[in-house]
């Protein structure tokens, strides 16, 4: 299973999803997160919602099965799903996204 992170710092999942500069992809390979790539990114526009930005930003992590943030507002999540990519709302360790509930 492949995610998506949002980190300000490469080690906790700690960011809102519209504030994301950066998405951290990991493979979870024995129920460990490895990391696989880093994909920059632009964040949301905070005042309205922008269907061409969240399609831009959706297609950055389109091989990802969920994405991890801190907080997502209704529309982008909707955005998510849609694209059949489900957001898990943490905050924590990346390292321990495993012993999280992804349910």
């Amino acid at each position: 299973m492949r995610i998506a992170v949002v980190s300000s710092d490469t080690v906790r999942v700690d960011a809102r999803f519209g504030s994301a500069q950066r998405f951290l992809i990991y493979e979870l390979e024995h129920d460990q997160p490895a990391f696989v790539a880093e994909r920059s990114s632009e964040p949301l526009p905070g005042e309205f919602f922008d269907q061409d930005m969240m399609d831009w930003v959706t297609d950055i992590i389109s091989d990802c099965d969920l994405v991890y943030s801190a907080h997502i507002k209704e529309k982008p999540a909707k955005a998510l799903m849609n694209k059949g990519i489900r957001h898990i709302a943490y905050q924590g360790a990346i390292a321990d996204i495993s012993l999280h509930s992804r349910s």
